[in-house]
């Protein structure tokens, strides 16, 4: 009878604490440590806003805007273009003017005089420019693809980012609504003690129970500033957004993956370059246009002509050979290079469609266990009401509670996520 009069009391203050923990100074401390630590976290960049009318496709081009690999990829077009210019270039090279002037002053004397100017115009040999020229066609393609694969690689990032900040955002509400309850509980216990209707080991017990949570929530804290500050540097903005749930794109196929067409057109590149190298074997012709002015000697009169001739060089470079097996070496390496990505990329897509597989799966899992843990929460926090559980068993309760909504929140964070990784992994920008 004593001890149901005992388990009735504590059922009562349990009750009524409520109302009077609300204004008492534990919550008090909690609120002025929660400022203390985000003050102090939060130095630097400031709070992250999360707004639902920001979409995951804005802050990539944000990111791609600011990212420094747009430098790259300037580079890339500017020298596109230069290559397309020399690609069209009339004359192999550039032209040189030639002057020549004889004269008999330092031998006869009879006054005669001789001036010659020229302009020699280096010339291709039939064929010569189309290696040239499909480098150029190969670096301009090139050029696009860079962009894309720019922008791939950011989203990536942000994608990572947005995840791991949306854990964090998780478990730092989780930890903190498990710390308040355990200092409410404490605060309940403490009451129930000064009625001794507990024992002093009990409020002890809940004490420590609520600093174990108050540790869990400032690591939490802490890991979600770091998520925050990583998200701002990344992206230069303030806010994230809080709908970036991705689809994941029908097509399974790589064929229009950025950093494959990318590395194909490096292939055409190359091959370019080797038709460059190759054609360049022979030296150029080289057309020569000029005057000559004559006259025998300084009674004669001046003789004037056009002249025109063309040179051609025999035999080929000295150094043609390593010149080609240096561009047969660049060419086998691209295809190489092409081939591993390939079945990187490959592997990678694997992974992705089996992890976003199981996410339904594991969702499922995750909503029975949390399910599960709430209802033998409900029951343990219910029999200690009554007398018949004691506050270590309802302190785990809790615990795998917290635990199991903490697991569930994450299963559904990580599906998100692993749609966003099967369209990563296919090479979809959002």
């Amino acid at each position: 009878m004593l001890r149901l009069m005992t388990a009735l009391v504590v059922v009562i203050l349990l009750v009524g604490a409520q109302s009077i923990f609300a204004d008492g100074p534990i919550e008090s401390g909690i609120d002025a440590t929660s400022n203390r630590v985000a003050a102090a976290a939060d130095h630097g960049h400031g709070l992250l806003e999360a707004d639902p009318d920001l979409t995951l496709h804005e802050v990539i081009i944000q990111t791609v805007e600011i990212e420094a690999g747009r430098l790259v990829v300037a580079a890339r077009r500017a020298e596109a273009d230069a290559l397309k210019q020399n690609g069209r270039s009339v004359l192999s090279g550039a032209p040189t003017i030639s002057a020549n002037h004889g004269t008999d002053g330092l031998w006869s004397g009879d006054g005669y005089q001789q001036w010659e100017v020229g302009l020699n115009l280096p010339l291709w040999w039939p064929g010569q420019r189309r290696g040239r020229q499909k480098t150029a066609r190969a670096a301009g393609a090139a050029a696009s693809h860079a962009q894309r694969a720019h922008a791939l690689e950011v989203a990536g990032w942000v994608r990572q980012s947005i995840a791991d900040l949306a854990v964090s955002q998780v478990r730092v509400e989780l930890t903190e609504a498990e710390w308040r309850a355990e200092v409410e509980l404490a605060n309940q216990i403490e009451r129930a003690v000064a009625l001794e209707e507990l024992a002093h080991r009990e409020l002890l017990l809940a004490r420590s129970a609520s600093l174990d949570r108050r540790l869990l929530y400032m690591e939490a804290l802490e890991e979600a500033h770091h998520a925050a500050g990583t998200y701002f540097l990344l992206t230069g903005l303030n806010r994230w957004p809080t709908a970036w749930s991705e689809m994941p794109a029908d097509s399974a196929a790589l064929e229009n993956h950025p950093l494959l067409l990318l590395a194909t057109e490096e292939i055409t590149r190359a091959e370019g370059e080797l038709d460059r190298v190759s054609a360049d074997q022979w030296g150029h012709p080289v057309l020569a246009l000029g005057t000559e002015r004559e006259r025998d000697n300084s009674a004669a009169g001046f003789d004037d002509r056009l002249i025109a001739g063309l040179t051609i060089p025999l035999g080929r470079a000295r150094d043609a050979h390593a010149g080609v097996s240096s561009a047969r070496r660049a060419l086998a390496e691209k295809r190489r290079d092409r081939q591993r990505l390939e079945r990187k990329l490959r592997g990678n897509l694997i992974e992705a469609e089996h992890r976003f597989g199981l996410s339904r799966e594991r969702v499922a899992t995750a909503s029975e266990q949390a399910t599960m843990a709430a209802e033998y929460l409900r029951l343990t926090d219910l029999g200690f009401g009554l007398g018949e559980t004691d506050l270590g068993q309802l302190l785990r309760a809790r615990s795998r509670a917290t635990a199991a909504e903490q697991t569930q929140r994450e299963a559904l964070i990580l599906r998100q996520s692993s749609a966003g990784e099967m369209n990563q992994a296919l090479g979809v920008v959002p």
